[in-house]
This record gives structure tokens, sequence and C-alpha cells, in this order.
């Protein structure tokens, strides 16, 4: 292991690299440097530890640039720790560049990036640090690996915060999909109904997609169910916004022929790639794996028929039926037209097919668990439905609810502090 020291904003930054094993039952696949950053405040060097869980999944961590917002809000009262979760960041990051491309157990590599594994690193940083207890906030994704935590290890955790990311612990993947359809039907309504022009817009595009050869700055040729993936700004604050600036003139005519605009194309381009972030497509579906019995087996791919307006085959021009933009979700063809999935096909296929998940989560556990809970479940969230998560808010000991429809899933984005801050109040209140 090895630990480094910096001063940054005026606050002590230490950088903690410790070596955990890919999988636990199996040394043969050697093992992995786990990355996280610690932030102390002045005088802070006794204060309790908050490790902060990344949404995703297969994003690294934050990287400060400052000390504001939610990061500031807990370093009044904890040191915080931002962890670089297995596979990302600084924590053998795996794309389409790195050394495991290409090996043969790569897919069982893969299917070791779920909550249950992040617990487990989680655990070996927790006695790292030497604290017998430890807080835990998580966003999304971080949400969910929070739950699995108080599912495996309920002694470890003094409290535990969440935002948007308290998951359904005994409904299946089809009825996740099924739901945030649902959902995102309703904001596609709403947004339609606040710019009127939109929807035309939409099905103008898609139509000229399919019917023209229109290419995206990395070359290759971009599809109407790909440009549909810009979908995924509905689930976030400014998202109405971001997507009326984009849609306002994608057009222009070249030589007589109607084309989209350079611009245009490259803003799609980088909302659409996965280059960034491939794990995030790649894992995604498997997040939900063991809930219930069986495979995923492309889920989001297979719901989206169930809902009217997001199936793949919808003739834009077709007015008698909706047509929207799809979400938070992903699907197979993502994995022949993302150049950045393309390496990623066949082991994508693997873990859509896998049958054996473990569960990540244990209800009676959790009831167990000493940890005093609050979470942040937004009424309007496209991408963990509200029912889901208050479903599961029953489950806990003691979680105190904060429920709010000011803000998207991304909230934390827009009043991290002020959210984070109301959690910690209700956590004290006790």
């Amino acid at each position: 292991m090895t630990v480094t020291t910096s001063r940054r904003f005026g606050h002590t930054f230490r950088s903690h690299t410790i070596s955990v094993p890919w999988d636990p039952t199996d040394p043969c696949l050697g093992d992995l440097d786990l990355y996280a950053r610690e932030i102390i405040p002045d005088g802070g060097e006794n204060l309790p530890v908050l490790i902060f869980l990344q949404g995703g999944p297969g994003n690294p961590s934050p990287r400060p640039t400052g000390i504001s917002g939610w990061i500031g809000e807990v370093l009044k009262t904890h040191r915080l720790v931002l962890l670089d979760q297995r596979g990302t960041g600084r924590s053998g990051r795996i794309d389409a560049a790195c050394p495991h491309i290409g090996d043969t157990d790569l897919t069982r590599r893969l299917a070791l990036l779920r909550a249950d594994l992040i617990v487990e690193d989680c655990e070996r940083l927790r006695e790292h640090l030497g604290e017998k207890r430890v807080s835990l906030y998580g966003q999304s994704f971080g949400g969910f690996c929070i739950t699995t935590y108080l599912s495996r290890y309920p002694d470890s955790v003094d409290t535990a915060l969440l935002t948007g990311g308290l998951p359904t612990v005994s409904r299946g993947i089809d009825d996740v999909y099924r739901a945030t359809y649902t959902q995102l039907a309703r904001r596609h309504r709403d947004f339609y109904t606040r710019f009127g022009w939109v929807e035309d817009r939409i099905r103008e595009v898609c139509h000229h997609l399919d019917n023209s050869d229109e290419r995206l700055p990395t070359g290759e040729r971009l599809s109407s169910r790909r440009f549909r993936l810009i979908g995924t700004e509905l689930g976030r604050g400014a998202g109405f916004d971001t997507l009326y600036y984009l849609l306002e003139q994608p057009f222009h005519e070249v030589r007589g022929e109607k084309r989209l605009r350079r611009d245009f194309l490259d803003d799609v381009g980088a909302r659409v790639s996965l280059e960034r972030h491939p794990l995030y497509a790649v894992v995604h579906e498997s997040i939900y794996g063991g809930t219930v019995p069986g495979a995923t087996d492309w889920s989001a791919h297979r719901m989206r028929n169930e809902v009217e307006g997001f199936a793949e085959e919808s003739d834009p021009r077709d007015r008698s039926v909706p047509f929207y933009l799809t979400g938070e979700h992903v699907y197979p063809w993502q994995f022949e037209e993302d150049p950045a999935l393309v390496p990623f096909r066949r082991v994508a296929e693997d873990l859509a097919a896998k049958d054996d998940w473990s569960r990540l989560y244990d209800a009676d556990t959790i009831a167990s668990s000493p940890a005093v809970a609050a979470a942040a479940i937004y009424v309007d969230d496209v991408y963990v439905p509200m029912r889901f998560s208050l479903e599961t808010a029953e489950v806990f000991r003691d979680l105190r609810p904060h429920i709010t429809n000011r803000f998207q899933h991304d909230g934390i984005h827009h009043d991290g502090a002020g959210i984070l801050g109301r959690l910690m109040e209700l956590v004290r209140d006790h």
C-alpha cells in the first residue's frame, strides 16, 4: 500500500493505494490497485470518515477543482474519502485499450464490477484507514452499493446518506425498466408541452437519419436509434433546456441538399459515445442481476416495446402513435455502432446471458443494521422510480426520507450542499 500527501485549496489531500484481490474466492485473477483520495479539513485529522460512492456504474470518483457544494458540506463534519470504484479511474480502469481486452477471463473480470465486490473493497479500505465504522454517501448507483453494504456489513456503517439511489430489493430488472420507460414517457409529454415544436423536430431528425448517411466526427454513421439515446438528458435538471438548444437549428443546406450541421453532429456524438465511460454500458444491466432469478437478457431492449412511444422500429412520420427519445437504457446494437463498445460486444452478450448472479440485497440484514439512514427521493426521477424507492425505505430499520419534486436525478449537481445538508439534519435528529 502507498500513501502520499499534498495541500490543495487550503486542505490536506491524501492519496491511498491498496492492493485488493480481483476475486476474493479465486487468487488466479490476481490483485487490483484500489485508489482513494482523502480530503482532510484543517484541524480535522480526528474527524470521522465518510466514503463517497459514485453513481454510474463505471464512473470514477469526482476530481475536485475546489471545495464547494456537497463536498464543502461534508468537510464541515467529516474527512471525505473519494473512492475510484474497481475498473474506473486509478483503480484499474477498463476500456478498449486496457491490457485485459481479449483475455479469456474478461467476462469473469467484468462480472466482478458489481456492488458486492465494491463493498468488499470498501471494507478493506475501512480497515486500512483504521476505522471501526464509517459513514457512507452514495449518489445513484452509489446508493445501490450502500444498500448492498448494509446487507453484508451492517455493523460497519454509522450513517448512510443516499441521493437518487434507493434501489428495489425485491423486484426484477423487467419491472424496473417498465417503470423507467413509463416515467420517461410522462417526462416527454411535459417536454413536448413546454416546447410545442420539439416533437416535430425530433421526428424530422430521425426520419432524416433513416434515409441519409450522416457521419459523426468519429467516422461512423449516426443511426436514428442511436440519436434517440440523447433522451437521457430528460432525467437531468437542465435536460429540457439543453435539448431545446441542441434541437433549435440542426439542419442547413449544402449544395441544395438538406444536411445536419457539423456542430450538431459533434454535440450529439459527445452525448451518445461511451468513450469516457464504456463500463457504464457494459455492466449496466448486470447491477440488477440476482434480485430475482434468471438472466437480465437485454431487459431495456425487450421492455421498450411494452410502453407506447419507445418501439425501435417506429416510423417517425406516423403521427398516430407517440414517438419518444430513450433514456438511461442500454441496447445490444450499441456494441455494434459505438466504436468505444465494439471490443466489448462478446462479453456484453455473455453478461446478458448469465443466469447465476448472486443476490446483492438481504432485507432482514438491512433491517437489523444499527446505521441511521436518510435518502433524497425525487418524485419525477426517470432513472430510479420513486415508488420502488419508497418500498425499500420500509425495509430499513431507520431511514428518514426527504421526498422532493424540486430536482431530477442529478439534484446534487444543482444544490448538492442543500440536499446533503438536509439529509445530515435528518440523521442527526434522532
